[in-house]
């Protein structure tokens, strides 16, 4: 490059020949310049009175977040800190001794607290529902963390930011990621959350009438994630607020306390109307997270689930486990209860998507060797009736059933085999068989399955499915095999049937014959001479026809 001439010569320039110049500094882009807004007007705020009025600036700009969601939500990040550390300095608490003026600016804080709370809730079904719970749950955690009294009082009243929080989550479509999210963060890890939680929804159910019938599916859906129940007061231990003590907030350390509250919960869910698909959903849990809380008022969840078992079909069904572990468990006495569990053996028991549930119920409730006779031969016939007009995939597991029941009951293995006698009602003469068994029964005790037999059972060993054939025939032979697993028998569908038919390696060396080739003809020339030729050969002439197009 040519340097600067100077007498005529040409010399380099020297990097001091270069003048000056000041170097600008980078200008802050839009995000960093916002950002450092926000967090001037939070220092502020922290400051001094004077500059509350910052906070209605900021929750401007949380209201701008359809347009602006970045600034938007680091906005009410700064403003949760405001409020958090304005809650533990005890601004927001009004003193006897205050002045009027005083007074004003508290009551002017709660209700931008009121107003940054409700805005919060707005976003749980949003993309920004997790940072939204996040943000409430640390205000929850400095109200509730204040003095014994304080912290009490904003757990339980209904203008606490909890109780809003919770009936966001009832009342608010679309928040069902927030709702787990919120059993899972606070309600499974804090029991003094699991406890206030259960006393929030009672009263957001006593206090709803809009739309009441999608609070209560909120509801259901809230109540059945949470899985921990505490057995001891030892577990009592893991608290989200202030730790209660024996001369505050005593209750929750109490665990009767604790299953009241979810006793409550409960029960006003149950007061409120329910769907075929919400009792379905409490029917499917009641056993292992229902039943537990309510060991010392059995009587009130007793009501529901008599009433869902008497409703008949899958309802029935879902409420077979929790009505038999109270007649097992707490001596719940419900005298039709096999009588009505034999009217659920319908034509469509077999083919439910909850088959292999109601048989895993029907073998333990029938595993019992008090039970009559009479009774069991019924439930053994019935099943067999409907086995004739069942999917495979149920009667593999009807057979084996079969065998174990009759090896436990040996009074009602003279129905495998009746020859002719006078004295048996099933024949009504040498050579003609008249059923005595009367499928429309619906008592077990008098259906007359004890007088009949089990041919139905021996029809399935000309069933076309191989599998159901074959395992068919160890009724006719002799019972000295051991009693099925009866587990290997459940969850099949023809989906496994045929896979595992798929899966069976060729026992000969020579491969199969099959047909691969597609006929031209239908009708042989020998098969449309005999009869009316004519109209076979038009037949004939049709189906070559459609052959030709495919």
């Amino acid at each position: 490059m040519p340097g600067l001439a100077v007498n005529g010569a040409v010399r380099k320039r020297k990097r001091d020949d270069v003048p000056a110049t000041k170097r600008k500094a980078p200008k802050a882009t839009t995000g960093e310049s916002t950002q450092n807004k926000i967090l001037q007007l939070e220092e502020q705020i922290l400051q001094g009175r004077e500059h509350y009025n910052n906070i209605v600036e900021l929750q401007t700009l949380v209201a701008k977040f359809e347009t602006k969601p970045r600034a938007a939500t680091l906005a009410a990040v700064s403003l949760c800190r405001v409020f958090c550390r304005l809650t533990a300095g005890e601004s927001l608490v009004k003193s006897n001794s205050a002045s009027d003026a005083d007074t004003q600016i508290v009551s002017w804080l709660k209700a931008r607290l009121r107003d940054y709370v409700d805005g919060l809730t707005a976003w749980l079904g949003g993309e920004q529902g997790s940072t939204a719970l996040t943000l409430l749950m640390r205000v929850v955690k400095a109200e509730v963390s204040q003095t014994s009294k304080r912290g009490e009082q904003a757990w339980k009243t209904e203008s606490g930011t909890f109780y809003k929080v919770v009936k966001a989550l009832l009342e608010n479509e679309d928040v069902e990621g927030a709702r787990q999210e919120f059993v899972e963060a606070f309600v499974e890890e804090h029991d003094d959350v699991r406890f206030y939680t259960f006393s929030a929804v009672k009263h957001v159910l006593k206090n709803s009438t809009d739309g009441q019938a999608e609070t209560t599916g909120s509801a259901v859906d809230l109540l059945s994630r949470i899985e921990g129940v505490p057995e001891s007061e030892d577990q009592l231990e893991d608290w989200y607020g202030e730790p209660p003590s024996p001369t505050s907030n005593k209750q929750l350390l109490s665990l009767n306390a604790h299953r009241k509250a979810a006793q409550e919960a409960w029960l006003a869910v149950f007061r409120s109307p329910l769907t075929k698909d919400h009792r379905k959903r409490i029917l499917t849990i009641a056993t292992t997270q229902i039943l537990p809380w309510f060991t010392t008022r059995l009587e009130l969840l007793a009501d529901f689930l008599t009433d869902s078992f008497d409703s008949g079909g899958s309802t029935s069904l879902l409420a077979l486990s929790s009505i038999f572990h109270l007649m097992t468990h707490q001596n719940l006495e419900y005298p039709e209860f096999y009588t009505k569990l034999y009217s659920l053996l319908d034509d469509e028991v077999l083919h439910s998507k909850h088959r292999s549930r109601f048989f895993r119920l029907l073998d333990t409730f029938l595993n019992s060797s008090h039970l009559p006779a009479a009774m069991v031969a019924s439930f053994i016939k019935r099943l067999s009736r409907l086995s004739l007009q069942a999917p495979p995939g149920a009667i593999v597991w009807v057979i084996p059933w079969v065998y174990n029941m009759l090896k436990q009951h040996p009074a009602c293995t003279f129905m495998l085999h009746r020859p002719y006698h006078p004295g048996h009602r099933i024949y009504a003469s040498e050579n003609e068989l008249e059923d005595p068994f009367d499928m429309a029964c619906l008592d077990p005790n008098t259906s007359g399955a004890i007088d009949s037999s089990l041919w139905e059972l021996e029809t399935l060993q000309s069933h076309y499915h191989p599998n159901v054939a074959t395992l068919a025939k160890i009724l006719s032979e002799q019972f000295t095999k051991r009693e099925y697993v009866l587990e290997d028998f459940l969850d099949h569908s023809y989906a496994t049937l045929i896979g595992q038919d798929l899966g069976k390696e060729l026992k000969s060396t020579r491969p199969p014959e099959v047909e691969y080739v597609i006929p031209k003809r239908i009708l042989t020339a020998e098969v449309e001479e005999g009869g009316d030729g004519k109209a076979l050969s038009r037949v004939g002439r049709l189906l070559e026809g459609a052959l030709g197009a495919l």
